[in-house]
């Protein structure tokens, strides 16, 4: 099922996404009022919870694509009902805004859920997923991709390979995504779990000095200090506004991770990008600063 729960969509990526998905074998709903507006946000907030909360309950639907992020998961997270969520665990994918979700079912309902391309960025994209994006996008979503090998190794993009911030080896279960949402739940119900945790955080269109006052956030909660591990994805659009000193988005990250007392990689091939690999948020994962490398040690969908 197609839902809205955060900015409004764009109905011709939107109906490209769901042609490319029935061409697959797949039978998608698309709730009559999808394509509803609200200013920015695409409907108004119980309106978003509603069409999420259908999803969840409707016994047909076996998985549940938001069409976009943007804005406007945080203001529908206390409608959402997550006893009825919990008793109907469907795939739930998204990257962006949709973090705001994947921490809330993962702090109320312990549910696996799948830091992803969206229908209408990936799907609906006039060339469509890239090779590297659908290779873990279907590999991790599919049943019958997870029934042979357990787990794998990401394989970044040629000319784009992890570099290690923090040697060392740990595990630990998946937390994390958009690192503005993850600040932004800070202090809610909702606010991320990390200790023994793998951290991972991706963002775009932030300046080096707003990434840092968001790390200084989550060091100041406490949230940097005992990790398994640390995954820093793709912070693109990170230029310093114009006319400013700053420091590079680099240097934030070694400011608060080289000297970190777990391992922690960066560069990896998710977030605002062409190349967004899948990740399976609750998952358990092995990080490798020396090689360097980031291994997925379950299959997540059985």
């Amino acid at each position: 099922m197609l839902v809205a729960p955060a900015g409004e969509l764009d109905r011709e990526r939107i109906e490209r996404a769901r042609q490319r998905l029935e061409a697959m074998g797949f039978r998608v709903i698309v709730p009559e009022t999808l394509f509803r507006r609200r200013g920015y946000l695409a409907g108004t907030d119980q309106q978003r919870a509603n069409e999420l909360m259908a999803a969840f309950q409707n016994p047909e639907v076996k998985a549940i694509f938001p069409g976009t992020g943007g804005y406007g998961t945080t203001r529908m997270l206390e409608l959402l009902d997550y006893d009825s969520i919990q008793a109907h665990p469907k795939i739930l994918i998204g990257f962006s805004d949709i973090t705001g979700l994947h921490l809330a079912l993962a702090k109320k309902c312990n549910l696996i859920t799948f830091h992803s391309p969206v229908a209408q960025h990936g799907l609906g994209s006039p060339d469509g997923l890239s090779e590297f994006s659908a290779k873990y996008f279907w590999r991790c979503l599919l049943a019958d991709e997870n029934d042979g090998d357990v787990g794998f190794e990401y394989e970044p993009p040629e000319g784009a390979p992890l570099q290690s911030l923090r040697g060392g080896k740990a595990r630990g279960r998946l937390l994390g995504g958009n690192l503005s949402l993850v600040a932004a739940t800070m202090g809610t119900p909702y606010e991320i779990e990390t200790d023994g945790r793998v951290l991972f955080f991706e963002d775009v269109n932030e300046a080096p000095y707003r990434i840092d006052r968001m790390f200084s956030q989550l060091k100041l909660a406490g949230k940097l200090k005992t990790p398994a591990a640390v995954i820093l994805g793709q912070f693109t659009k990170a230029e310093p506004d114009e006319g400013d000193s700053s420091l590079t988005v680099d240097e934030v990250f070694a400011d608060y991770f080289a000297d970190a007392e777990y391992p922690v990689v960066k560069n990896f091939p998710a977030g605002h990008a062409p190349n967004n690999a899948t990740v399976p948020m609750g998952a358990l994962f092995e990080v490798d600063g020396d090689k360097p490398s980031v291994r997925l040690l379950e299959n997540p969908v059985r």
